[in-house]
């Protein structure tokens, strides 16, 4: 009773503020809306098979050793909730998307239920809790998004991928360009100019699937994780937690 007490406060202040991610709030009681825990932080839609669990279990292990090798330790527990089915996803307020994560609570859809794309919404969530809110308000959507995409591993956003546009001469922003993309709205936008929200219709026709922005951002951020490693990211929390401009930290020599 006071979980959905919880849930009814959230939901209202939700409401009052126009919020338009009010369908994830059902995340906070997955029980109550067709998920069933198999672990601990661990949810999956109603009906999943044992095969199903069982890969997923392993996915939150191996994505938890890719936070741990980028960020030396984990320091944040999400809460993971996959759907199966494309309604479930739905429901939850996904549209479009492979995942996406509310807060500390990871939504995975039957397209990204695997351990690369459960790692890029935990990303986010781990660089969140080593950031002060201040911090976090100065950190770049583009440097957010590429530090996931150097996490995940994902072949859609590789340095393989990135390598097939420039062969292809698929147009991609430039470094110049990335670096603007500091505000969420600023990188959505850029998705949808590059292309990106378009890859249901190439698959549909046949075509290969393009995602320019994410992987210009993986591409950046990779060389830099190269460069820096661990201490480096570290590094330049510390440093945004300390006041410093992205910009100074990022770019000390």
């Amino acid at each position: 009773m006071k979980s959905r007490k919880i849930l009814s406060i959230f939901l209202g202040s939700m409401l009052v503020c126009g919020c338009s991610e009010l369908a994830g709030a059902k995340l906070l009681l997955p029980e109550e809306f067709g998920l069933i825990k198999i672990e601990s932080n661990l949810y999956v839609e109603d009906g999943a098979g044992e095969e199903a669990k069982a890969n997923l279990r392993a996915a939150m292990r191996d994505a938890e050793s890719a936070i741990k090798m980028t960020y030396g330790s984990v320091t944040s527990k999400p809460v993971v909730n996959v759907c199966v089915s494309e309604d479930c996803y739905r429901s939850f307020g996904g549209m479009g998307s492979k995942a996406k994560i509310y807060g500390s609570y990871i939504l995975l859809s039957p397209r990204g239920n695997d351990w690369h794309f459960l790692a890029h919404e935990w990303s986010h969530d781990e660089l969140r809790q080593r950031l002060s809110v201040l911090a976090s308000y100065r950190l770049p959507q583009w440097f957010d998004e590429g530090v996931a995409v150097a996490v995940s591993a994902a072949p859609e956003h590789s340095e393989e991928h990135w390598e097939y546009l420039e062969a292809s001469n698929i147009p991609r922003p430039t470094r110049e360009q990335l670096l603007t993309y500091r505000t969420l709205r600023e990188w959505l936008n850029a998705v949808e100019e590059y292309g990106e929200t378009q890859n249901a219709d190439r698959k549909a026709k046949g075509e290969p699937e393009i995602r320019p922005v994410y992987t210009a951002a993986g591409h950046e951020v990779r060389a830099w994780l190269r460069a820096e490693h661990t201490v480096g990211l570290l590094s330049l929390i510390t440093q945004l937690n300390e006041g410093e401009e992205f910009e100074t930290a990022y770019f000390k020599k």
